[in-house]
């Protein structure tokens, strides 16, 4: 009986020696392991050179936005002359304004169409470029940090409205929890901000 006890308090011995130098290695694996955390979104949304492209993109939707009022009010002026019956209908001349304005409306219709896919293309190309530049930027940030690893976090928007999209965001969102790690994000804007300004 006293050899089954021994044997017991034994094995029970081992078993928590074991659990102990599991758990310190664990602790010790962490407290090593240099782990970063940026919000790309962050970055996205409050780097100079997303400010600069806005402001560029604003001003050239309002010129194409001038283009395609201009070439509207040729047409009103066109409609108004066809109306206003000053033609004689069926001549050289009120043929030639109907085929005229037959040309702008047309024209119109393309310019518009064109001008919402250039600049949803050109939105798109902005944003895969400030990306590239994004993971650059961190890459330089992690190796003067000595870092291990750098996750990129964000924090999930749901709401009633989007209700429908928490597949995706269920499906995108990896980073569940990041206490202890360093956050990066404000300086991988600084770092951003500093080689876009200097052309890089």
């Amino acid at each position: 009986m006293k050899t089954k006890i021994v044997v017991f308090l034994s094995l029970i011995s081992l078993a928590f020696v074991f659990i102990n130098h599991e758990y310190s290695f664990a602790q010790s694996s962490r407290s090593s392991s240099k782990i970063g955390i940026v919000s790309i979104k962050r970055v996205s949304e409050d780097c100079k050179a997303t400010a600069n492209y806005l402001t560029k993109a604003e001003l050239e939707r309002a010129d194409l936005a001038k283009q395609e009022k201009n070439l509207a009010s040729e047409i009103e002026t066109l409609k108004v002359e066809l109306d206003s019956g000053a033609l004689s209908f069926g001549s050289t001349d009120f043929y030639a304004r109907s085929r005229e304005l037959a040309k702008k409306e047309a024209e119109l219709d393309y310019l518009k169409s064109f001008n919402s896919q250039e600049q949803a293309l050109k939105g798109q190309l902005w944003k895969m470029e400030l990306y590239k530049k994004i993971l650059e930027i961190t890459n330089k940030v992690g190796d003067e940090k000595g870092m291990d690893l750098i996750l990129a976090v964000n924090e999930p928007e749901i709401t009633e409205q989007r209700i429908e999209e928490l597949g995706t965001v269920v499906m995108t969102h990896k980073v569940l929890y990041s206490g202890g790690c360093v956050d990066l994000t404000k300086e991988v804007i600084d770092k951003l901000d500093q080689a876009m300004n200097a052309g890089n």
